[in-house]
């Protein structure tokens, strides 16, 4: 028995709802996934426009000193797509 552990029953009413509540998340969740996916090519493009931006411009260190990022800071893309996090 864990530490702290609250013994009940779930009623079938209750065990019902967090079966649907379960299902409804994991629909929503898909949606996200697919919705992330499809933005795959758009999210590449929108990381290069990033990395010239702190490369040229650079971005603000501390109020209104700049730095600019040279190429080896730069990180590498893994080599796997995009995880969501939902």
């Amino acid at each position: 028995m864990a530490k702290n552990l609250i013994e009940y029953e779930k009623s079938a009413e209750a065990k019902q709802w967090i079966s649907d509540e379960s299902a409804e998340q994991e629909k929503r969740y898909q949606q996200i996934v697919k919705d992330m996916d499809d933005l795959s090519d758009e999210r590449d493009v929108w990381v290069e426009k990033f990395f010239e931006r702190i490369q040229t411009r650079g971005f603000n260190v501390h109020y209104d000193n700049r730095r600019q990022i040279p190429d080896d800071e730069l990180p590498t893309r893994p080599d796997r797509p995009f995880k969501v996090v939902f």
